[in-house]
């Protein structure tokens, strides 16, 4: 996707990011990049969700956030890839003892921030990136699961993907295999937001909701810890991580 907006305008981005284990689940398979809040006119921010179900997730996903943390590149796409050749390299050496471990594997949502309101995406897997523009939420990654795939070829619709079983299987991920890395070019101006968020929440916690808390009037650092509430109010089945960016005049 890519949406223009007024040219060269320096802004600052303002960050907070914060992950929770949820209520259900006595540990997170979750990772953040920052962890905490912060502020520039440039920067990189990203999460991570490790597949449940498969050996090594939690490893999995902190690998690949403290590749993207590393990393000087500023190419999303480039940096998702140099990711996964971390996690593979890791892989390599561990399954002589651990084979089980070739099935390790996570999401990873990277959004690099630039001067003037530039912002790149990379994104593999069903962690999102949303913007809110004017007030308006809208998401900007697609889900990589079986079920999207259907809509996409039109053997479903929306409404009937949601009850279909699989809804939530993921189609694509970082782990041994390749992966098909999703990009986006984003231009912001101040008083845009943008979240990134693992599927603790945007399973958990509807749209609507999601787009009422992000257009609260207060920090970057209460509508994280808002929306991570919202998410374990409603259940809390799943880890649930959240990155808030604000985007205010330099």
């Amino acid at each position: 996707m890519n949406r223009t907006a007024p040219a060269s305008r320096e802004v600052t981005f303002v960050w907070a990011g914060s992950t929770d284990p949820g209520v259900v689940r006595d540990h997170n398979e979750d990772a953040v990049h920052p962890l905490g809040s912060g502020s520039g006119s440039a920067g990189v921010v990203a999460v991570a969700d490790g597949l449940g179900g498969h050996p090594g997730g939690n490893v999995a996903s902190r690998l690949v956030i403290e590749a993207v943390a590393t990393s000087e590149d500023g190419d999303p796409a480039k940096l998702i890839i140099d990711a996964r050749s971390r996690l593979v390299e890791y892989i390599m050496i561990e399954t002589e003892e651990r084979p089980e471990l070739i099935a390790m594997a996570t999401t990873l949502t990277v959004a690099v921030l630039r001067p003037a309101g530039q912002v790149r995406v990379g994104h593999v897997g069903d962690s999102r990136l949303y913007l809110v523009h004017d007030g308006v939420l809208t998401q900007i990654t697609e889900d990589h699961t079986i079920a999207m795939e259907k809509i996409r070829s039109g053997e479903l619709t929306a409404e009937e993907a949601e009850d279909d079983p699989t809804w939530h299987v993921i189609s694509n991920w970082i782990g041994f295999e390749r992966c098909d890395v999703e990009t986006h070019e984003l231009s912001v101006e101040p008083g845009d937001s943008l979240l990134l968020c693992t599927d603790g929440l945007s399973n958990m916690v509807e749209d609507p909701e999601i787009e009422a808390i992000l257009n609260e009037p207060s920090s970057v650092e209460a509508r994280a810890e808002r929306l991570i509430t919202a998410a374990n109010e409603a259940g809390g089945v799943d880890n649930v991580t959240v990155i808030v960016v604000d985007v205010v005049e330099s």
